[in-house]
């Protein structure tokens, strides 16, 4: 009897699936271990406009426009209700972040330094697992704003729920002039989600898909500016969902396209990446103590451009992870083993680990898993007035270690403190040359290694203190100099104040430092720190919100070396159904 289950799981593994997907995990949500969970309060107490302003308040986490990364990789890989919405014409799996806002969200679940087990390769960073509200009746809101630099955007979404149907569509524009030469932008977005949930306590079927269209332009390092250097880009994501008892199977269909152009230079090269991924999922009861999660998953990647000949890889995977539980010594123990085959790049065993001690008020956790990177077709073909190809590139393996605790003192103060230890092999890291043209190549070996805490404090119950801090260093193993873009130390101090019921006001303080530009360490971005400001004023369905960004107007620069933006303010109304 006991060996059931099992059978059963390997058996599932070759079934024909109910439906083609994108993996959402189904490991227990009542065993989080490390992972940070920031809930839907949590997210609208912040009064973000846009997900990378949520994320960077998290320790360890560093999200920009269309990227995040965590303790320094940017291998992340991000799902809004299951469908993976990186891009996949970006460098390293950057974030398409205009297709979720903050106030759609429900629940954000970060896996740091894990999540390759159930999710697979490219994830050595970790996973943020994104999960919107429900549609309730007739709901609906028109978002609207303008600021400076010629800022303006509006956006607007609806959505019905009748029985055990819900459904919405969402639809939106961002433009800008940029705040330099030839850093303006104009994006497009729209979407469409539909779910039937025949039971409370499942998720049942879903399907969404989104669109995006941009186009910008790109205005290369400040002392190597490219003046006319213009890119443009489409992206399209569907997504077909079904959870039924025991099993979870998704598909997720991705196609990005890019277009980049240099008058100046005769430079025109189109790139264009279709991704299609399939997952299957269940979980057994094994035991009293325990449970079995086990998967496969198939994924098919094509890229064509006028620069390369087309190329297409697939990989397929299976994995398994038991959990055991020993409720009279608090303690819970996780392993499980992935098996990854890919066409053109190695074939690998992962292995993933964790213990967790949890009492009521604190909880110490340790976990070990490996994963791997392969480089995106982008960092192999694609071409910039800045950026040169590399076909050569092969693939990096990642080490993650790291050890957690956290604790809830009391109900106003609650704190956490991580190490991690993280060796990479074969890193592939953008490196800057001659005239500001770069392009991404291997390292050797790679050692991150560091430590994060964050805290909460609530003073009343209407003024709140939030900090977070990480200490990283970044090293090449054989040469010892530094890795490129990567800060030694990063903090943030975040001040929530509600002094009246419709008013509340949101203070961040940010603090980098300095960061090497080059591999031979020669060159460097200086540390800097800034303050930003956000407001809303709230009644009934209305709200007045306003932001204002690096409020001192400092000049800065990104790790990458370009120009960040001055102070920059933006103003707008919200009407809500």
């Amino acid at each position: 009897m006991k060996t059931r289950p099992l059978l059963t799981c390997l058996l599932v593994l070759f079934l024909p699936p109910l439906a083609i997907g994108a993996q959402e995990s189904t490991l227990p949500h009542n065993d989080k271990g490390d992972t940070i969970v920031l809930t839907a309060e949590e997210i609208r107490a912040m009064k973000a406009l846009k997900m990378p302003d949520v994320l960077n308040h998290v320790p360890g986490v560093k999200a920009g426009d269309s990227s995040v990364s965590i303790h320094g990789s940017l291998k992340v890989k991000v799902f809004v209700d299951g469908r993976p919405i990186n891009d996949p014409t970006s460098t390293h799996g950057g974030v398409n972040w205009d297709l979720v806002f903050p106030d759609e969200v429900e629940r954000i679940e970060i896996l740091r330094g894990k999540g390759g087990l159930a999710y697979g390769q490219d994830a050595s960073g970790g996973i943020i697992l994104i999960t919107t509200r429900r549609k309730r009746q007739v709901s609906g809101k028109v978002k609207t704003y303008a600021g400076n630099f010629g800022t303006h955007s509006v956006n607007a979404s609806t959505g019905i729920s009748f029985g055990k149907v819900s459904g919405g569509v969402n639809g939106g524009y961002e433009g800008t002039d940029g705040y330099h030469v030839n850093n303006d932008k104009k994006r497009w977005q729209t979407g469409i989600k539909v779910d039937y949930a025949p039971h409370e306590s499942t998720n049942g079927f879903g399907f969404s898909a989104d669109m995006l269209h941009d186009e910008r332009g790109l205005p290369g390092q400040p002392k190597y500016s490219t003046p006319f250097s213009r890119k443009e880009s489409r992206n399209a994501a569907l997504a077909l969902r079904a959870e039924l008892w025991r099993w979870t199977t998704q598909t997720a269909y991705n196609e990005g396209y890019t277009h980049n152009t240099d008058k100046s230079m005769g430079l025109d090269r189109t790139l264009r990446v279709s991704k299609i991924g399939q997952d299957l999922s269940t979980t057994f009861k094994t035991s009293k103590r325990g449970h079995l999660i086990c998967g496969a998953a198939f994924s098919w990647d094509r890229a064509e451009g006028d620069s390369f000949d087309d190329q297409q890889e697939y990989g397929a995977s299976l994995f398994a992870a038991q959990t055991l539980a020993w409720p009279e010594v608090s303690t819970t123990l996780t392993a499980g083993l992935r098996g990854n085959y890919h066409s053109v790049f190695d074939n690998t065993l992962n292995p993933e680990i964790k213990a967790v001690y949890k009492k009521p008020t604190w909880r110490l956790t340790g976990s070990y898993s490996r994963t791997q990177n392969i480089p995106s077709f982008y960092q192999r073909y694609n071409e910039t007035s800045s950026t040169r190809p590399n076909p050569n590139l092969t693939m990096e393996k990642a080490d993650n270690f790291s050890l957690a605790f956290s604790a809830t003192p009391h109900k106003a103060f609650s704190f956490s403190l991580t190490g991690f230890f993280n060796l990479l092999s074969d890193r592939i890291t953008y490196v800057t040359g001659g005239k500001g043209i770069g392009w991404y190549q291997n390292f050797g070996k790679v050692i991150y290694v560091g430590w994060d805490g964050a805290f909460s404090l609530k003073m009343t119950e209407t003024l709140e203190f939030k900090g977070a801090y990480t200490y990283l260093e970044a090293k090449d193993k054989d040469t010892g100099l530094w890795i490129p873009g990567k800060a030694r130390h990063t903090s943030n101090l975040t001040l929530l104040w509600h002094p009246f019921s419709p008013l509340s006001l949101v203070a961040v303080g940010t603090y980098s430092s300095t960061v090497y530009r080059n591999k031979a360490n020669t060159k460097t971005v200086p540390d800097y720190v800034i303050a930003d400001l956000r407001a809303e004023y709230a009644f009934k369905r209305w709200s007045l919100f306003a932001e204002v960004k690096n409020i001192f107007d400092k000049t800065y620069y990104y790790a990458d070396g370009l120009l960040a933006p001055p102070l920059t303010w933006l103003v707008g109304l919200e009407w809500k159904i």
